[in-house]
């Protein structure tokens, strides 16, 4: 039990930590003066629009595959009782 108990302790102690130095991070980058241009910004969206397709595409790729999978074990259980 004790064990247990340790490691949930240490997940609790990481996760603190992990969110300490997110409320780090916001304070510290607000602290910075940005001058980002407008065309710096429209170039970085249609990166990531870019991405976001190309991401769109890969998950609808997957969820094909998980669909075909699944198929597949109720066949293999079907053909199992038999």
């Amino acid at each position: 039990m004790d064990s247990s108990s340790d490691s949930e302790n240490e997940i609790v102690n990481l996760g603190l930590m992990a969110k300490e130095y997110e409320s780090e991070e916001k304070v510290t980058s607000s602290n910075y003066d940005l001058s980002i241009s407008f065309d710096e910004l429209q170039d970085a969206f249609n990166d990531l629009h870019k991405e976001s397709a190309k991401l769109v595409k890969l998950v609808s790729f997957y969820k094909k595959i998980i669909s075909s999978l699944e198929n597949e074990i109720l066949k293999l259980n079907i053909v199992r009782r038999s």
